[in-house]
């Protein structure tokens, strides 16, 4: 494993509830907010690829006051939009390949503080090792 791709967007994504809007003619299309979260994450990462097949993810999501109301805020709603962005920015090739994803959700003293922490490590694993140990672990306990 190499050591992990760290960068801080000064921003939070949008929700996953709140991201896309319905076209009049039918479709979808992303809000500005989400537009501008993904362009965030493009430039600050400097399209930066983060090297393996595989990769762990770990995101902070850090809420100011005005966001502090725990039952509006899940932290599940904010990651699709953030794992998205590094997709589009191109740090990793596809979400698909993400064996292992942490979030965390914090608070700090003052709106302006809010912000997305990324870490995320590229990891080189034999495709055929991997399956054929998922194979042998797929038994389930009742």
């Amino acid at each position: 494993m190499s050591a992990p791709f760290r960068f801080t967007v000064p921003l939070l994504p949008p929700s996953v509830n709140h991201y896309k809007a319905v076209r009049k003619n039918g479709g979808f299309y992303r809000k500005r907010e989400a537009v501008a979260f993904v362009d965030a994450v493009c430039v600050i990462s400097r399209k930066t690829m983060v090297t393996g097949n595989f990769y762990t993810v770990e995101i902070f999501f850090f809420l100011g006051p005005s966001k502090h109301n725990l039952s509006s805020n899940d932290l599940d709603n904010f990651q699709k939009v953030g794992i998205d962005a590094l997709v589009r920015a191109g740090v990793i090739k596809t979400d698909g390949r993400i064996l292992d994803l942490h979030l965390h959700k914090r608070f700090v003293a003052g709106d302006r503080e809010e912000r997305t922490e990324y870490f995320v490590t590229g990891r080189k694993i034999d495709e055929e090792k991997l399956f054929s140990e998922a194979d042998c672990r797929s038994v389930v306990a009742v």
